[in-house]
């Protein structure tokens, strides 16, 4: 992170006033949580590589829209939120699978082949639970649980009410656990 700009309200500032360094230093800093939104929605690599593109684009092209009281975070989230929705009516029909990096767990290093092959189900049942959600939920899921934003964040960004935004986190909760137990994780962990 580039230290001239260690606040997002002073990144904000300096990209509005058209530095070229700040808005290369909001690229590098807000494009994981771009892709994250992207590639939950879209489950597609290219489209969620297009999506993060245009989403950046649209960015710049209306920062003189942003409201510099307001946390960047959302704001970036939404733009990158909603062209991936724009996208998903466009493009294939949903079910493409993730990769296992798409669901960035923790990479342990060198492990056994018992606990890679155990990692290996568990990343493929996420991903078996995950595409059993819609591509909102999907959204929903990885700004609270991957981005840790709130339910006010993720009613800004989602431009849902917070009790919508709630109803749907608890909704998409209760199909990731009846899908996770279909797969036979739930029995599994009761038993030990």
């Amino acid at each position: 992170m580039d230290a001239r700009w260690s606040s997002d309200a002073e990144l904000a500032r300096a990209c509005r006033w058209g530095e070229p360094a700040a808005w290369r230093a909001l690229v590098q800093r807000f494009t994981p949580l771009a892709w994250r939104i992207a590639i939950r929605v879209l489950r597609d690599r290219g489209e969620a590589e297009d999506a993060c593109q245009e989403a950046f684009s649209r960015i710049h092209r209306s920062f003189a829209s942003y409201d510099p009281t307001r946390p960047l975070a959302p704001w970036i989230g939404r733009i990158a939120y909603h062209e991936a929705l724009k996208r998903l009516g466009r493009s294939r029909p949903d079910g493409v699978p993730l990769e296992p990096g798409d669901l960035d767990l923790p990479d342990s290093g060198a492990e056994p082949a018992d606990v890679a092959l155990e990692r290996s189900d568990t990343r493929s049942g996420i991903d078996r639970a995950l595409a059993a959600l819609s591509a909102q939920d999907r959204a929903l899921v990885t700004l609270f649980y991957h981005e840790d934003f709130a339910v006010a964040e993720i009613a800004e960004t989602t431009e849902m009410s917070a009790s919508n935004v709630k109803v749907r986190l608890f909704r998409a909760r209760q199909r990731l656990k009846q899908v996770l137990t279909g797969l036979g994780f739930g029995a599994q962990h009761e038993s030990e």
